[in-house]
């Protein structure tokens, strides 16, 4: 896949290491849905080959703790003050008003893009498994659709996460104001709180409860607060006052964060693989800047960057190419490497160029009305 640079609007200024970690998270989602759609989800002796690039390939649904981790670190750099770890204050109207203006436009052109596929007889059976219903339509327009086993996937199910986000959205400005007022440790408290609560309760109750309600409790905003408190907290230790160590606590988060993040994925002990993967992304994002920027913006990692700006596109709109494309990939009759490099080169190079085409024509538009630094009380930062 070559991803080409895409012109930036001028809403406010995109960091390329941030870019290039968003385009990693982006591959790893999509290389999962390879492996589930292409690959049939296959596990292979893991001594082979065949079982590395199964089991590699298999973690990428962390590629969404990883969003997650770098949405509440792109949402509180503009309020971290130089000379101070406190956070300023936001218009919180004028917050939802913008966060609305980005996320939701490109949202629901995708799904109407999606919808109109699926109306069509002969290209349904490909991407959903029945008619869709006007219930999902419904859910699917109020963001509510996660909260139902019928309706979780009925659509795409890769757009799960974007209630989340919502949610994660809303409870940004209450994070905001105990920073304000007790710092940004105790956000991180409260959220694994809520977290360490929200497993005992999983724990404890069997999933889905009556009438399919609350499918996958791993997909909601308690499970997943303390992901986006974290990157709070990276954001602090890059634009604030850093804690005198803070190099030497981000390396340490990531070696240590990684091993858990991969054992609490693999053991399906969410709150590990949230402490984990939350970790290692704040680990990330609080060593990424101190590294050369022409390594992200002219380098080695441009590609990356490239394909982390039109990201949200790409994950929008991922899961159908590759719907779409599996089941010629399945008549090939190749192995498990070879038909992985062909899914790569014909589904990777089309969602590309689907999604910057999305990307120029719908999402990009509405980037400068969607900007953060714009609803920082005080101007901007």
């Amino acid at each position: 896949m070559t991803v080409a640079p895409v012109p930036h609007p001028a809403a406010t200024r995109r960091y390329a290491y941030i870019d290039a970690l968003r385009g990693f998270a982006a591959l790893w989602v999509f290389v999962l849905h390879v492996h589930g759609y292409w690959l049939d989800d296959v596990r292979p002796p893991k001594l082979s080959a065949d079982g590395v690039l199964a089991l590699l390939i298999g973690f990428g649904g962390a590629g969404v703790d990883i969003f997650i981790v770098l949405s509440g670190f792109c949402l509180t750099l503009p309020l971290s003050r130089a000379g101070s770890a406190a956070l300023a204050g936001i218009d919180v109207r004028g917050f939802f008003r913008r966060r609305a203006f980005r996320l939701l436009p490109a949202y629901y052109a995708a799904l109407a893009a999606v919808v109109a596929l699926e109306l069509i007889p002969t290209i349904r059976p490909a991407l959903v498994p029945q008619d869709l219903t006007g219930v999902d339509v419904l859910t699917h327009l109020t963001l509510t659709f996660p909260l139902w086993q019928s309706t979780l996937a009925a659509v795409n199910g890769s757009l799960w996460s974007i209630p989340l986000e919502a949610t994660l959205y809303l409870g940004f400005p209450l994070l905001v104001w105990l920073a304000s007022r007790r710092g940004i440790r105790a956000v991180v408290i409260v959220t694994v709180a809520v977290a360490a609560v929200w497993a005992v309760i999983t724990a404890s109750i069997s999933w889905p409860l009556a009438g399919g309600w609350l499918p996958q409790p791993d997909k909601y905003l308690p499970a997943r607060w303390l992901e986006f408190a974290l990157g709070m907290y990276a954001a602090t230790q890059v634009r604030g006052i850093p804690h005198p160590r803070a190099a030497t606590h981000a390396v340490w988060a990531c070696a240590l964060g990684l091993p858990a993040g991969l054992f609490g994925y693999a053991a399906g002990i969410e709150i590990v693989r949230t402490i984990g993967f939350g970790a290692l992304g704040a680990g990330l994002l609080v060593l990424l800047p101190r590294l050369p920027e022409r390594l992200f913006d002219a380098g080695p990692l441009a590609w990356l960057a490239g394909l982390g700006t039109i990201s949200y596109s790409f994950y929008l709109l991922h899961q159908p190419v590759i719907l779409l494309l599996s089941g010629w990939g399945h008549r090939l009759g190749l192995g498990l490497i070879p038909l992985f490099v062909v899914a790569l080169a014909t589904s990777g190079t089309l969602t590309v160029a689907v999604a910057t085409a999305f990307y120029r024509g719908v999402e990009r538009p509405f980037l400068v009305r969607g900007s953060m630094p714009a609803v920082v009380r005080g101007g901007r930062t």
